[in-house]
C-alpha cells in the first residue's frame, strides 16, 4: 500500500496525538477502503531524522532563507513569516512530503492567526497541499467537543461543570479562556475534571463520536474548519493516489533540514 508522508507542525506531542487522529477519521469516512489500513497508508514527519511533528517553537533553528517585506502588499500578521520558514523547511526535506499540516492553537487570536497562516499558505506555489487549523482558543477544546459522557460520574461531573461556568463547555467550548491554566474557565482544567487527566480518555473523544457531531460542536472552536481543510486538501492524496503494495517504495527515512548552500537548500524560495 502506498505511503503518504505528511508534515506536521504542532504546539506539543499532545497536538501531535489528536491530529493525526482526526485526519485518520475525515480520510477513512471519505475513503472507506483505508479504514483500519491507515497505518500503512500514511506516515507524519517532522524535520528531524524519525521525528513525527515539529514544534512551533523548533522552527527558527532551522537554516533556510527568513521571510522579510510585505504579503501581497500587506503586513504580515501573526505566524504568517513562521509558517513560511516551516513551509520553506518542508520544501528543502528529503523525502519532501505529499502536504504539511500547520495546526496552531489561538490564544485568543483567532483571526489574526488563520489570517496569517492563510498569508503563508499564499505566499508561494508550494510543491505540497498545505493545510491550516486555528484551535480556538487552544486544542483541549476541539478535545472537549467530542466528549460525551461514558459514566454517571462523568455525567455528574459535567453537569457540575455547567453549572460552575453558567454553560456546557463541551457545547461551547470556545467561550473557554487560554489565559491560565488554573483559572476557571482553562480549557486544561475543564477537560482534566472532565477525563481524569486519562490520555486513552482523551483519545475517545476524537474517535468515538460522529464526525458530524465533531462539525457541530467544532464551529466556534476551529474544529470544523480544519475537518473541512482535510476534506478538501488531503482526502483527494488518498482518493487519487495508487494504493498498490510498492507504490510508496520510494520513501526514504526522514532526514534533517539540509543546511543552507548545499543541493536541498537551493530548492527552498527564498522570495522576500
Amino acid at each position: 500500500m502506498a505511503s503518504h508522508l505528511l508534515g506536521m507542525v504542532v504546539e506539543g506531542p499532545d497536538d501531535a496525538r489528536t491530529v493525526p487522529g482526526l485526519v485518520d477519521r475525515v480520510v477513512e469516512g471519505a475513503v472507506p477502503v483505508l479504514k483500519g489500513k491507515l497505518g500503512r497508508a500514511r506516515s507524519f514527519c517532522g524535520l528531524d531524522a524519525n521525528a513525527p511533528f515539529v514544534m512551533w517553537s523548533a522552527i527558527h533553528q532551522y537554516p533556510v532563507p527568513r521571510r522579510h517585506g510585505h504579503f501581497g502588499g500587506k503586513p504580515g500578521l501573526e505566524d504568517a513569516r513562521t509558517a513560511v520558514l516551516a513551509l520553506r523547511c518542508f520544501v528543502a526535506r528529503n523525502p519532501q512530503p505529499e502536504a504539511v499540516v500547520l495546526v496552531r492553537d489561538s490564544d485568543g487570536k483567532e483571526a489574526e492567526r488563520r489570517q496569517g497562516l492563510e498569508q503563508a499558505r499564499q505566499d508561494f506555489a508550494w510543491p505540497f497541499e498545505v493545510l491550516l487549523g486555528v484551535a480556538h482558543p487552544m486544542r483541549e477544546c476541539w478535545v472537549l467537543a467530542g466528549f460525551v459522557p461514558e459514566s454517571k460520574r462523568e455525567e455528574t461531573s459535567l453537569a457540575a461543570l455547567r453549572k460552575e461556568l453558567g454553560f456546557d463547555p463541551t457545547a461551547r467550548s470556545h467561550e473557554l479562556d487560554a489565559s491560565s491554566k488554573t483559572a476557571k474557565k482553562s480549557p486544561k482544567r475543564v477537560l482534566d475534571r472532565l477525563t481524569g487527566d486519562d490520555d486513552e480518555r482523551e483519545a475517545r473523544c476524537w474517535t468515538e463520536p460522529t464526525l458530524g457531531h465533531l462539525r457541530q460542536r467544532g464551529h466556534g472552536n476551529g474544529l470544523a474548519a480544519f475537518l473541512d481543510e482535510v476534506e478538501a486538501r488531503l482526502v483527494p492524496i488518498f482518493s487519487d493516489a495508487g494504493t498498490g503494495d510498492d507504490a510508496g517504495a520510494g520513501l526514504g527515512p526522514p532526514q534533517p533540514c539540509a543546511p543552507e548552500g548545499d543541493e536541498a537548500s537551493a530548492k527552498v524560495p527564498s522570495r522576500s
